[in-house]
Parts: C-alpha cells; structure tokens; sequence
C-alpha cells in the first residue's frame, strides 16, 4: 500500500486509509470515489485519482499473472517451435515483409524472437527496466533493418494468433486481453524509440549537411585565394621547383618521367592545378575530369597509386615554401583536402584500368 501511495504522490494518506482497513490495493479499486472523499475527508479530485490508479494497477496485474502463466505453457509445449509457426503465418499472411528477412538463418531468428517474448514476459516484474531496453531494440530495428510502425502491426497479428493457435482452450478473453495489452506496449515502445533514432538521425544528417557546404566553402576560398598567390609569385616556377623537390625525395618516379620535357612537364602540372582549383566552383564537373585523367595516367605512365602519396607530399612542400607566412593551418588544410580529392578520384579510376 504505501509504494502505491507513493506512485500517486499521497503518502500521507497511509494512517488514514489503514485506519479503514484497507489492506490492498484491489481494496481501493473496489470503492467509488466518493466513498473515499467521505471517508478520508479528501477532495473528489484526489479520491478519484486513487481508485483509477487502484483500478490501472489491479488491471496490469491481472494482465501480467494472464501473460506470464500463459507463456509458462508455450514454453512447455511449443518452446521455439512457437516462434517457428509465428514466421511461417506472418509471412503467409503478410508477405511485404519478408524481404526484411532475406538473408536471416530463420532458425536463429525465431530463436531471437522466442527470447525477446521471453525477456518481455519476464520484465513485466519490472516495467521501468524494460522500456529502455525496448526503446533500444527499436532504434536497431529502424536502423539496421528499415523496421516502421507498420511492420510492428503485422507482427503483434500473428504473434496473437500463433498463441491463440498453441494455447487452445487457455486462450480465453481474459488472455487475449492480456496479451494485446501487452504486445502493445512492446510495438509502441519500440515504434516510437525507431521513430526518434531516425528523427534524432536525420536532424544530424541535416546539421552534418550544413557543416560541410560550410567547410566546402571554406576551403575553396583558401585553395583559391592561396592558388592566386601562387600565380602571381610563381607562376610555372612552382612546378618547376616542384619536381626538383619530388626527385630529390622520391627517386623511384623519376623513371617515370624519363623521355618528358620537364618544362613541359612543369607547365602541364601548372595548368592541371589550375584546373581544378578553377573547377572547385563546378566539383560535379571536376569529377569526370580527374577520373579520365587518371585512366590515362594509369595506361599511359604506368602511375600507381602510391606515386598520388609523392606527388601529394611534394605538391603541399611547394606551396608552404612559395606562400611562407600565408601558408596557415586553415591552408594546409584547404590544400591537403583539395589534393585528397584530386589523387583519390584520380587513383580509383586508374584501378579500374
């Protein structure tokens, strides 16, 4: 009496209402509220508030004792095979979902399914510790397997009927009650915890959406602006500088470049840079660009990818030596993004060749 007194927020009332001798809470819900107003000298708001919630606590019990009994006997008749007959009805009767299952071993899934009851039942001891718990199996189901409150309907269909179909004659209106009650709870809780995980996740979605236009924007002015510098410091010079550098570093690509006429090769880079600095503003137009660049490079020069590695170290020591004070880490980052961009489209479309 007093852990329900103190869910209704009315423990002081415990004197008074054991001085009446009431001892339970069915005792309660077997009153009229005005019979508690009187006796207890309390408003009628009150009152009435103590005999519904007498009333919904008297009902959860009887619907839990009607659920746990009930699953005792599918567990001693049917067990797993319960859940065996559960899949095949569903997929009978609603056969939209089971492409939600096409690569489930059905044997382990409907063991899941005869746990997951199981765990349910069990907690009805405990209904604050299973909401959480199916709060999390929901926001799983939406994410990892596109599960929507609809498919929860079709499921609590042929769950009722697979334990109107296994409990016989047990399943009388009292257990049916039961066991709607609480496969609704279950398919609400889990329903509505999916809902807000995909809610949750596309208003991420959206906010990671507009940090990233954001940083776009960012790191084009600095590559661009920087990019300007270049061209009216060093113009082809930097690319010259460039594969002096690479060279030095990197003797193995030298072969590469064996029969090139390196002022050629420096203007080449130049305006090849150039190009994608300029495309930045047009990225979807870049793309092809890089990717038949790199088809080329692939066939032509043998270019693998670990020489995009080189030419990248190479390309960023460039700038940071032609730029000085205005090579930032806002730049060097802008630049590092930039020939990420350039070298990973550029070496996926080599191998592909």
């Amino acid at each position: 009496m007093e852990t329900f007194l103190k869910s209704c927020g009315k423990e002081d009332l415990l004197p008074a209402i054991t001085e009446l001798g009431l001892t339970s809470v069915e005792d309660i819900s077997l009153l009229e509220p005005s019979d508690l107003e009187s006796d207890l000298d309390i408003d009628a708001e009150t009152a009435a508030l103590l005999v519904e919630k007498a009333n919904e606590q008297e009902t959860f019990m009887k619907r839990r004792a009607a659920v746990q009994s009930t699953w005792k006997a599918v567990e001693d008749s049917l067990s797993v095979d319960a859940t065996k007959l559960f899949y095949k009805h569903l997929f009978e009767t609603y056969p939209e979902v089971k492409p939600l299952f096409e690569s489930a071993d059905m044997d382990a899934q409907a063991e899941k399914l005869y746990k997951t009851v199981g765990i349910a039942v069990k907690y009805l001891d405990d209904v604050e510790g299973l909401l959480p718990i199916l709060e999390e199996m929901g926001e799983k189901h939406a994410r990892e397997w596109e599960t929507k409150r609809e498919h929860y309907t079709a499921v609590g269909d042929a769950l009722v009927w697979t334990l109107k179909t296994g409990l016989g004659e047990a399943w009388t209106p009292e257990v049916a009650d039961a066991w709607t009650w609480v496969y609704g709870v279950i398919a609400k809780t889990m329903a509505d915890g999916g809902e807000k995980a995909l809610e949750e996740e596309g208003k991420e979605e959206e906010t990671n959406e507009v940090d990233e236009k954001e940083l776009f924007e960012k790191r084009k002015v600095a590559v661009q602006s920087t990019w300007k510098t270049v061209e009216d410091s060093l113009s082809v010079d930097a690319t010259k500088l460039f594969y002096q550098k690479l060279f030095e570093n990197y003797p193995s690509v030298k072969p590469l470049f064996e029969n090139a006429d390196m002022d050629s090769q420096a203007e080449k880079l130049y305006k090849t840079v150039a190009l994608a600095v300029k495309y930045l503003d047009d990225v979807e137009g870049l793309i092809p660009v890089l990717e038949e660049m790199g088809e080329k490079h692939a066939r032509e020069y043998s270019c693998k990818r670990e020489h995009y590695t080189a030419v990248g170290e190479t390309l960023i020591w460039t700038l940071k030596t032609g730029l000085g004070d205005a090579w930032t880490p806002e730049v060097a980052d802008a630049w590092t993004w930039v020939y990420g961009v350039i070298a990973n489209t550029m070496g996926d479309a080599g191998d592909k060749v």
